[in-house]
């Protein structure tokens, strides 16, 4: 592929993310594409108790919302945009929404924000590389 023209970068809180966000920049740059910010809400721990689903979206909207304005902050006036948040699987979400929106490039960070997840869930970034329809960059 010559170009990139659709770009997406899944956030989390982490600062891996955050550096996987200013490489997207860079590329989105140099290639004039378009970037997509996303951001995917776990709702997968809250399947119990009422109670306790109505709070872990309470505090996934807490979050996303903080993420999302953080990642906003950090492109404004350096690349069209969009920010997206989505409630879900982070490893499907990011698969499901690269192939939806035709995405050319995912870039994201090596690793989330919890050791235990990963250790526990698997690695978002393992399944993203071996199921995304387009070409993945990791980034440390």
């Amino acid at each position: 592929m010559d170009e990139y023209k659709k770009i997406l970068v899944p956030v989390d809180e982490s600062n891996q993310s955050y550096d996987a966000l200013k490489e997207a920049v860079s590329i989105a740059q140099r290639n004039e594409a378009h970037l997509y910010i996303l951001t995917v809400t776990d709702m997968s721990v809250a399947t119990v108790d009422a109670r306790l689903i109505q709070y872990a979206k309470e505090v996934g909207e807490e979050n996303a919302k903080r993420t999302l304005d953080k990642a906003s902050q950090m492109v404004s006036g350096k690349i069209d945009h969009t920010t997206k948040k989505i409630e879900g699987s982070p490893k499907v979400t990011i698969v499901q929404f690269a192939k939806e929106a035709g995405i050319d490039l995912i870039v994201m960070g090596a690793t989330g924000k919890s050791a235990i997840e990963r250790v526990l869930v698997g690695s978002t970034t393992s399944y993203v590389i071996a199921h995304a329809p387009c070409n993945v960059m990791v980034v440390r």
